[in-house]
């Protein structure tokens, strides 16, 4: 093989240096990934936004001058089950319900910017809205742990103007009716609709999912408080909670002072009620378990008395009144007065049962009381009828703790108003 020259050499020692550096010069700079921007535009409030609904839906679009943003703080989330696709905000004005295209991303105290066009605000069935709302698109969360305080309100102080906002109620309890169900059908997976009241007689919706993570767990029996968001349906207000662990309702219910414990007799002349106002009395449950209507207190004029009637919108009524406990001894007799106003239905029974508790009236064991002399269908109007002294021996043993109930029933089409006075045990 023939001697290679020096500039051959050479020759060969430049080769890889240059190779060397065309590799060092042709290394790629990868470009970071653009930061996600959305536009803003002209800012509105949340009140200014519903302000926008003038009957007919508003369809947001990317318009110059046109009005594109609005900044709030995600109050409800999707995370327990009760919403989909639904989340409520709220700023310092007022709420509303967001609709998204895809579920998830947005999450309880997050401070967002919605940018509005492709947006669209409409009404569902009285409830505003701000539908079709992108996440990806419309949506740049600013912060997160934001917290919104509850705004303390009555059952009659929510109204349509409190669409979406967060509230808190106390001293408000589930119709006794209703505290043997749980939130909602966790089989069935459909929503359900619970009764909440107050010590007034204001009654309210509460609406969960099926979905819920707590839809099988039995409502509380007892009185308290929730925090929950304020929806509509039509001219029905209604609540939605945010999780389980915002309701505290194990308080004595309405009327209770605390645990009411069996007394030796009874007696109640009902005059410490207002006229047409909801018998609510210490220890006694007053529970509507068909329709709406409720025993109220009347002043008939010459007397304070306890009354019940169907109510005009309900095709049926049936409502309890049931007596505070008492423990019977032998020889203990039922006293009471009872009178029909007008028409000419038999609307009146009477039970006797030893194992009601917590108002539930569906849950006890109701024995008739047959025989007490009671006012009926064809008993003189405005008169009242007497029982005379009612010997409870064939229905109840020593030491039975137990309690009256007074049932009324009635309905559209064949109804009649009943009262009662002068309810003694002894």
């Amino acid at each position: 093989m023939p001697r290679m020259t020096l500039a051959q050499r050479l020759a060969l020692i430049a080769v890889p240096a240059m190779l060397a550096t065309a590799f060092i010069g042709c290394k790629k700079e990868f470009d970071s990934p653009p930061e996600r921007t959305v536009p803003q535009g002209a800012v509105i409030t949340l009140a200014q936004l519903r302000a926008l609904y003038q009957g007919a839906p508003v369809h947001f679009s990317d318009t110059a001058g046109a009005v594109n943003t609005v900044y709030a703080v995600v109050t409800a989330d999707e995370q327990d089950g009760n919403l989909y696709k639904n989340i409520y905000i709220q700023d310092h004005t007022g709420a509303i319900v967001m609709r998204l295209l895809n579920s998830g991303g947005l999450y309880r105290g997050d401070s967002i910017r919605i940018y509005l066009p492709g947006c669209v605000l409409s009404s569902y069935q009285s409830m505003l809205q701000l539908d079709s709302v992108n996440v990806d698109n419309n949506v740049v969360k600013q912060a997160t742990g934001v917290v919104i305080v509850p705004e303390t309100l009555s059952i009659a102080q929510v109204t349509p103007d409190k669409q979406a906002r967060l509230i808190y109620l106390s001293g408000v309890e589930f119709a006794p009716s209703d505290t043997a169900l749980t939130w909602s059908d966790a089989v069935g997976q459909t929503t359900q609709n619970r009764n909440l009241k107050d010590c007034n007689g204001g009654t309210i919706v509460v609406r969960t999912s099926g979905y819920a993570d707590y839809a099988g767990v039995r409502l509380p029996t007892g009185k308290g408080s929730l925090v929950a968001n304020v929806g509509q349906f039509a001219s029905t207000m209604q609540l939605s909670l945010r999780s389980l662990p915002e309701v505290h309702m194990d308080g004595p219910r309405c009327g209770q002072t605390g645990t009411c414990e069996p007394t030796t007799s009874l007696t109640q002349d009902f005059s410490t009620l207002a006229n047409n106002a909801v018998v609510n009395l210490d220890c006694w449950y007053n529970v509507h378990t068909v329709g709406s209507g409720s025993w109220k207190g009347r002043d008939d004029g010459s007397t304070l008395c306890a009354e019940a009637t169907t109510v005009s919108f309900d095709a049926s009524n049936e409502t309890w009144l049931v007596s505070a406990p008492v423990t019977y001894q032998a020889g203990m007799h039922l006293s009471l007065s009872t009178m029909r106003t007008v028409g000419t239905a038999d609307g009146l029974s009477l039970f006797v049962s030893t194992d009601f508790t917590n108002g539930n009236v569906a849950a006890a064991t109701w024995t008739p009381l047959t025989g007490v002399a009671l006012a009926n269908g064809t008993s003189a109007a405005g008169t009242w009828i007497a029982s005379g002294a009612f010997d409870l021996a064939p229905f109840l043993s020593a030491g039975n703790n137990f309690v009256i109930g007074i049932k009324y029933t009635g309905s559209a089409a064949n109804t009649a108003t009943y009262r009662l006075d002068n309810v003694t045990v002894n």
